[in-house]
């Protein structure tokens, strides 16, 4: 006899059926057969039945044993086959058959039938689809992807049509409805005769009549039990269907559905006419879809959520014996939510007749928040005031329900179980029940990784974050040290992408060597002994710079890991059957991975998955192929284990939609994402005209909103994004969200606030720290002490951000180290006053951008690599190295472009280089000389420092610099300030300095090809020039002076006699405003705009007015009336460089 079991509440049927099972089966040992359509509906259940079947007063101390939890569709293979066999339907062991039918295991089989019929014109289509023919095409990476893709429609197919499948094999091309397949689809009925023939045993679907037949005609078939029960699913498949009506002739079947309204039920059995016809005998087949009675509903929720649960229904009516509706135990509560329920089911109108009585009243909330962020930091708030309000909610009484949980798992991850943080939900611990195996898995995750490295470019960023990932970090025995030293190796070596050639190969490069793992590696470990500077290489591999020997043992350790790590890839990128795959996959997570002792368990998992997924078949297998069959693998897998563990459980929709809790939470609801979007794959037979009963995603997604309303016993939180975080947009709510809006602000009223609570941007928020700043909240709403200091600080009044340059700091406080200035610490300080301020003064730095390893190769080098690649050829050559050999060594430093591309690069460097060093080395005789300078200024303090290249000629010494970079502010004020110092040594007695007569510097000219040389003549006298320059920085480490380089500079070379200052500031100001200017630079920007982010313009700078008195930190300014600080300060630095200055 088929029972249905039907009521409002999952508890209600939970309760049912513990008083079917307090009856025994004849057979005590024999295992009790329950069906559930999810793994979180089986954990529940257990523990409710464990609950009800005690021997104590409150039959609370009972134990759920014996019992076997499995799908509908694995409890149909077993007893069909049982029947086909003759075998006893076994229960010592978890049902499972051997069925070539499945998706997983008729891939293979379907794989072999495409490669063997890819020729056929009517598989013209997907031949196109997969590259037949052409090896080289990169279609050819889809022919797994399309098997499996088949695979899966067939096995649909003979689940939810198997009329259709019986009406192939018996050579009829219908679509198992009577009508004739479309022309697009008509060649699918051809291939699956052909996949049939390949696996040489008939589809259950052919046979579903015969053994349908036998368990109506036979009672001792099979053996099997004499109950089953099937719990709570809102769609069953047609086979499974017709086997458990044939079942219920001689054997009980316990139906059991969770039904939102009696009413419904009357409706549509009215509308489909009449009573059931119970116990029909044969497989029948369903009518169409568009043909199904819809019931006149006057809820709008029942009517547009209930479509899987009408579908349902009409299926059933014709098989079921026994239909009884079960009244639950407790009443619905006097709330909203209540109303809410009662109303679905009494399909009642809620804007018929609104209740005066009905508030908001906390118990139904629809929260609307800036982004998937904010949505966590209000949910986890709002709990707390549950469990604040009532002490006996418990996390296990909360679910957390999502769509989208993969996007909002690392948010929930960050904002629960983080113990000893300042937010009370920190304390809160979640289980997230249904993520991928990657995300539970690191070996698995690994294995994904290295498969993935294969099919692309092998960068040096993928290889570094693979070799960071935990399994492979333990392995080769990796700290953060040790990461952090390989990656800036790998920087300095210029390693780019792939481990050797072949990698380069597929892109024609493979005769470019330089930039791959291989070449890196040469020069990390000839670093080891070796140093860049002695211009020596081997073979190809240049010294590495910065490699200590103390470093051996890290090296070794990465040299193992890329060896293993290119073994593993050149296996992979082979084509081999899919076992030898298999093999090359657990052989990567033996040489590769490794666990702590406690995670074993990963790695076992991983080979497990790995060596069922690929089997033993030899069907040949490509890279892209096996890419495809590891997607399926680590598609997110609800364990039982996962759910009812204690802790707040998160999953997505499905697996617990219908299991009762005093707290439900729907999360990330949003249009976007919810409910799914029905696109019809073309390639669908039952997508392009469907059968009632069949699946339609969105139907599904509907449903399982329902079924969550439902489920809450006392408290639905519904949220989404209803604001984008960057413009504040308002966003619709999803179809669903909006339809319970209506429902609930008709249920109290038109009169009162609607029921949505839409929150502020920031968690930092006023509302969220004033009593009833959010709606159903008494008190404050937030619970982040953190948060609160925010708010308290945007309450008050605005302390208005003051740049640095508006105040003055005082002096130093006088020391032995502050008595003596640096001479290289002067010259940083007038190259850049205001970085110098910052960094010199406050002993602070602004962090530089990080940038991701660069992974590609450069067709032309930008220029900063140019210069620093003109730099080395110019500072070598000065040195004695030939030009030859800087270019040889530069080859293998791995820093040029490609073949043609590098040449280029590299003559035109080497062009500008010759020029330059032709032009100084006749000012280099000899050996340079280095003197060391010592100078008391007027105050009694000094200036020390060391000044090289000196070189004497003629009778004469002169400083002589020479600079790839084109001669501009920095290098004539170094110069400047350098020869200084050893001018007024001079005067002090050092014999060296006062050979020194001036400083020459020589550099790429401004524009074109030629070179610029700069000669500064040595001043008279030198020490007051020396020591203004002094109290400039004095002044300048209590301030910011605004006194930006290139500009100031500017400024006083086109200032003059019988000039306006006011041409000279807009020639400054463009250059202030120019692409590199100083505008862009993030210290003047802090100093002279309070934040990093900051639009400094040129004129903030000039409104520093100058002293009364025309004299900063006693030095006399030359200024005119009005004029500001900067011409001054401009004028002080540059007049006497230009005074002594001679240029060609």
């Amino acid at each position: 006899m088929l029972i249905l079991h039907r009521a409002e509440r999952t508890d209600t049927l939970a309760d049912t059926l513990a008083e079917v099972l307090a009856t025994p089966l004849d057979d005590p040992m024999r295992t009790e057969i329950i069906s559930v359509p999810a793994a979180g509906v089986e954990r529940w259940l257990a523990q409710h039945l464990a609950r009800r079947l005690g021997s104590g007063p409150e039959l609370s101390d009972g134990i759920a044993a014996n019992i076997d939890f499995t799908g509908p569709g694995r409890l149909s293979d077993a007893i069909s086959a049982a029947v086909l066999t003759g075998d006893r339907f076994a229960t010592d062991t978890p049902l499972s058959t051997g069925n070539p039918w499945r998706a997983a295991e008729l891939t293979w089989p379907v794989l072999r039938v495409l490669d063997e019929r890819i020729d056929d014109p009517e598989l013209t289509v997907i031949a196109r689809h997969v590259g037949a023919g052409d090896d080289a095409s990169p279609r050819i990476g889809r022919r797994y992807a399309t098997a499996r893709h088949l695979a899966e429609l067939f096995e649909r197919y003979g689940r939810s049509r198997p009329s259709m499948i019986a009406g192939w094999a018996a050579g009829d091309d219908l679509d198992g409805a009577g009508g004739p397949l479309r022309d697009d689809l008509a060649w699918q009925a051809g291939f699956w005769r052909a996949v049939r023939a390949e696996i040489g045993q008939p589809h259950p679907a052919e046979v579903l009549g015969e053994v349908c037949d036998r368990l109506r005609s036979d009672p001792g078939v099979a053996d099997l039990p004499d109950r089953f029960s099937v719990f709570g699913p809102t769609r069953i498949t047609e086979s499974f269907r017709n086997i458990i009506s044939a079942v219920s002739v001689h054997h009980d079947v316990h139906l059991f559905v969770p039904h939102a309204s009696p009413r419904l039920w009357e409706e549509l059995r009215a509308a489909a006419g009449g009573e059931s016809a119970g116990g029909a005998v044969g497989v029948s087949v369903p009518p169409r879809r568009r043909e199904r009675p819809v019931p006149e509903l006057r809820n709008p929720l029942l009517a547009g959520l209930s479509r899987d649960l009408q579908e349902l229904q009409l299926r059933l009516g014709d098989v079921v014996d026994r239909d009884v509706r079960h009244q639950p135990s407790t009443p619905l509560p006097d709330t909203l939510l209540g109303a809410l329920q009662s109303g679905i089911r009494d399909d009642a109108d809620p804007g018929a007749a609104p209740s005066a009585e009905l508030t908001d009243d906390g118990s139904v909330e629809v929260h609307a928040c800036h982004g998937p962020e904010r949505q966590i930091e209000v949910l986890r708030d709002r709990l707390l005031h549950l469990f604040a309000d009532d002490p006996t909610l418990e996390p296990r009484d909360v679910l957390i329900m999502c769509p989208d949980v993969e996007t909002f798992a690392p948010l929930i991850r960050g904002a629960f179980g983080q113990a000893g943080l300042p937010h009370p939900a920190f304390d809160l611990r979640v289980r997230l029940a249904d993520r991928g195996v990657r995300h539970v898995n690191p070996v698995i995750d690994t294995v994904v990784g290295v498969v993935e490295l294969a099919a692309g470019r092998v960068t040096a960023g993928d290889v570094l974050d693979l070799l960071g990932t935990e399994p492979v970090r333990t392995r080769f025995a990796m700290t953060d040290d040790d990461l952090d030293l390989v990656r800036e190796w790998l920087g300095h070596s210029n390693v780019r992408w792939g481990l050797g050639t072949a990698e380069r190969a597929r892109f024609g490069l493979e005769r470019f060597r330089q930039g791959t793992f291989d070449a890196g590696l040469d020069r990390i470990a000839l670093g080891v002994v070796a140093e860049e500077t002695d211009d020596e290489w081997l073979g190809t591999a240049l010294p590495l710079a910065g490699v200590e020997s103390t470093g051996i043992d890290l090296v070794g350790r990465l040299d193992e890991f890329l060896d293993r790590l290119g073994r593993v890839l050149a296996e992979l990128t082979t084509t081999a059957p899919a076992h030898r795959w298999a093999e090359t996959l657990v052989e990567a997570v033996g040489s590769l991975t490794a666990t702590a002792p406690a995670d074993d368990w990963q790695r076992a998992q991983a080979i497990r998955m790995l060596e069922d997924d690929f089997g033993t078949t030899e069907e040949v297998l490509r890279l892209a192929d096996v890419r495809d069959l590891l997607s399926a693998l680590i598609a997110g897998r609800p364990t039982r284990s996962n759910f009812r563990t204690g802790e707040l459980t998160v999953c997505t929709m499905v697996p617990m939609r219908s299991v009762p809790h005093r707290v439900i939470v729907l999360l990330g609801i949003d249009a976007e994402v919810f409910p799914r979007v029905q696109r019809i794959d073309g390639d669908d037979v039952l997508g392009v005209d469907p059968l009632v009963g069949e699946r339609n995603p969105r139907d599904e997604d509907r449903q399982c909103f329902l079924d969550a309303i439902g489920a809450a016993r006392d408290n639905l939180l519904v949220f989404y994004s209803g604001a984008d975080p960057v413009s504040g947009r308002h966003i619709p709510p999803a179809v669903v969200v909006s339809e319970l809006i209506d429902i609930l602000d008709g249920l109290t009223g038109p009169d009162r606030p609607t029921i949505v609570r839409r929150h502020s941007l920031h968690g930092f928020d006023a509302r969220n720290f004033i009593d009833g700043g959010v709606p159903g909240i008494a008190g404050p709403f937030s619970h982040d002490a953190s948060l609160l200091a925010g708010a308290k600080a945007l309450r008050g009044p605005a302390d208005p951000v003051v740049p640095a340059a508006r105040e003055a700091l005082p002096a130093p406080e006088p020391t032995p180290e502050l008595a003596d200035i640096d001479l290289a610490s002067l010259i940083d300080f007038h190259v850049d006053p205001i970085t110098a301020f910052v960094r010199q003064r406050l002993g602070a730095r602004i962090p530089d951008d990080e940038t991701p390893h660069d992974d590609q190769l450069d067709v032309e080098l930008d220029p900063l690599d140019k210069w620093g690649i003109g730099d080395r050829f110019l500072t070598r050559m000065l040195s004695g190295v030939p030009l030859g050999d800087c270019e040889a060594a530069e080859l293998r430093r791995g820093t040029l472009p490609p073949f043609a591309f590098g040449t280029r690069e590299l003559q035109a460097i080497s062009r500008a280089v010759t020029r330059l060093h032709g032009v100084v080395a006749p000012l280099r005789p000899g050996s340079p000389e280095t003197l060391d300078i010592l100078v008391t200024l007027p105050d009694g303090r000094r200036v020390h420092g060391t000044v090289g290249d000196v070189f004497t000629g003629d009778g004469q010494a002169r400083l002589v610099r020479a600079t790839y970079s084109r001669l501009k502010a920095k290098q004539q004020l170094s110069a400047w300030i350098t020869l200084l110092a050893v001018a007024a040594a001079a005067t002090q007695g050092n014999a060296g300095a006062a050979r020194v007569g001036s400083a020459v510097s020589v550099g790429r000219a401004a524009r074109g090809g030629g070179t610029t040389t700069l000669t500064l003549r040595r001043p008279e006298d030198p020490v007051p020039l020396l020591d203004q320059l002094v109290r400039l920085r004095d002044e300048g480490l209590r301030r910011p002076l605004p006194l930006p380089l290139e500009p100031a500079f500017t400024f006083v070379d086109n200032d003059g006699p019988g000039r306006r200052s006011h041409w000279a500031l807009n020639s400054a100001r463009k250059v202030f405003d120019d692409t590199f200017g100083p505008r862009h630079d993030r210290y003047l920007k802090l100093a002279f705009g309070g934040d990093v982010l900051a639009d400094v313009e040129f004129d903030v700078l000039l409104e520093e007015p100058a002293p009364t008195d025309r004299v900063l930190g006693g030095v006399e300014l030359a200024l005119a009336e009005d004029e500001p600080l900067f011409t001054g300060l401009a004028r002080a630095v540059w007049v006497p460089v230009g005074q002594h200055r001679e240029g060609t």
